[in-house]
């Protein structure tokens, strides 16, 4: 269960420098990563850009992944010296017994997980173990529960992590926002949490812009990207779009559970062949970067990498102010219902607002205001680039795992 066989290691290059002041390792640590799967969303592709970014510690570690579920993946990731598929097929119980085996027989230095199934399962199956732990929160925890269930189901899911996470020896949030709500929400000790943000690739970002998009599109249109999941909101986007009823059409991309229902609303509004759904595309930033602007509607983020894409691309974002990040990465102040404000590096509008997002759907008809956005939209990206970012995890990997020594 815990060995499809070993990979060829491959290195990579990376900007990403060694700047702790740790010692050298005596021996390569094995440093193990758990996720849910490789499927198209955000977590997946920092995880991704955070392997790339080794460069030259790769030398110290011996780096497997695991996977919890056995699913068709949607990203070709960095080839690790194990790599191991456990089918849990979406259970927690078995992803946390299975990947308890797998972590027995691996008898890794250092577990990290990514997704709240792997995190509190690498919670549990790290109780009494010698390896040490960290989990990475990419989600605002506590509205994304709510979001997803109701009764007792979410009364249970808010106290696994109240009483597992506290067992990591820490906990990265991908935003500020994350790194609160686990202190307010679920009791976590400052001391043992801290804020990394995603790391961007901006060069790579840009070149994959400039490429030709795989998909026929309009001569102007608008894109929103994300799964088609409730929580991204385009139910609400779809009934702003047509209550403003803007020039540029509009191009969803992703696909998800509520792909039918939101082709019913396209059709029902009377909007086909205006809103499109051309579904999940591998390399959307061809697509991006030719965009009049992007919109999101999410109801909630942990750190929304389309929002972030964009702005590498130099495109003016419309955004809701949901939990946590968007207002965080656009410079946001406070937003009431029914308005939108300018912010320094977007345009932002209430959490659930579909009146506020069809204004700023007309507001963005302004050109002048969508260059003025989309010049500081990438003037803010350079606080992301990966060079800076990646090394901040690696860097933290280094100092848990050199205090075990």
């Amino acid at each position: 269960m815990c060995g499809m066989g070993k990979q060829q290691r491959v290195d990579h290059d990376s900007q990403a420098v060694f700047t702790a002041g740790y010692a050298p390792m005596s021996r390569r640590r094995k440093l193990v990563f758990v996720i849910n799967s490789i499927g198209e969303g955000g977590a997946e592709r920092a995880l991704d850009t955070v392997l790339r970014a080794v460069g030259g510690r790769a030398a110290r570690y011996e780096m497997h992944l695991v996977l919890l579920d056995d699913e068709p993946e949607r990203r070709i990731l960095p080839a690790l010296d194990g790599r191991h598929c456990l089918d849990a097929r979406g259970s927690l119980l078995k992803s946390i017994s299975r990947l308890r085996s797998c972590l027995d027989a691996l008898q890794p230095d250092l577990v990290v997980s990514l997704l709240v199934r792997s995190n509190l399962a690498n919670a549990v199956a790290g109780i009494g173990r010698p390896w040490r732990t960290i989990l990475c929160e990419r989600m605002h925890l506590s509205s994304h529960l709510a979001g997803r269930y109701t009764g007792a189901a979410l009364r249970t899911l808010r106290l696994l992590p109240r009483l597992l996470y506290p067992r990591a020896d820490l906990i990265l949030a991908v935003s500020e926002g994350v790194q609160q709500d686990l202190i307010d929400t679920f009791g976590l000790a400052p001391s043992r949490t801290r804020t990394i943000h995603n790391p961007y690739d901006l060069d790579a970002i840009t070149r994959a812009g400039a490429e030709q998009p795989v998909i026929d599109l309009p001569e102007r249109y608008m894109v929103a990207v994300g799964r088609m999941v409730e929580a991204k909101g385009f139910h609400d986007l779809i009934e702003a779009y047509r209550r403003a009823d803007p020039a540029p059409s509009l191009v969803i991309l992703g696909d998800g559970d509520q792909r039918q229902a939101l082709d019913a609303q396209i059709s029902a509004a009377g909007l086909t062949g205006r809103v499109l759904l051309p579904g999940f595309v591998e390399q959307p930033f061809a697509i991006m970067a030719r965009a009049h602007c992007l919109v999101s509607a999410s109801r909630n983020e942990g750190f929304p990498n389309a929002i972030a894409e964009a702005m590498v691309l130099g495109r003016p974002v419309l955004a809701t102010d949901c939990p946590s990040v968007p207002a965080e990465l656009l410079g946001g102040v406070a937003v009431r219902p029914g308005e939108v404000v300018e912010a320094k590096y977007g345009l932002l509008v209430c959490n659930r607002d579909v009146d506020g997002l069809a204004k700023g759907l007309v507001r963005m008809n302004d050109d002048a205001l969508c260059a003025r956005l989309g010049q500081a939209a990438r003037r803010r990206m350079d606080d992301f680039r990966v060079a800076v970012i990646a090394a901040r995890y690696w860097d933290t990997f280094d100092g848990v795992l050199a205090a075990t020594r």
